[in-house]
């Protein structure tokens, strides 16, 4: 799992964790459900690694054909109504 959605998937937990014990009135152990957690968490990653890794490719790859509007007017092919439309709306 990429850090950023590791990180992201912990603090979820921990604000879960948080609030189980929340309810609880305290008499549930928060470390021990966040330990808990953590190790689900490890065992879902494992269980879907193939699946993230196709979705991750699949972000990676969708991010390198991005373009910004500047970038297609740039490429050409782009008619004068375009580019006229696109001054006129900035």
């Amino acid at each position: 799992m990429r850090d950023g959605h590791r990180g992201e998937a912990e603090q979820v937990l921990a604000r879960a964790v948080e609030e189980e014990v929340r309810r609880s009135g305290g008499r549930l152990e928060q470390a021990a459900l966040l330990t808990r957690g953590r190790q689900e968490l490890d065992a879902m990653a494992a269980a879907a690694a193939a699946e993230y890794a196709a979705w991750t490719a699949a972000l990676d790859a969708a991010a390198a054909t991005e373009q910004t509007l500047g970038e297609a007017l740039r490429r050409g092919g782009a008619s004068t109504a375009v580019l006229a439309t696109a001054v006129a709306a900035a």
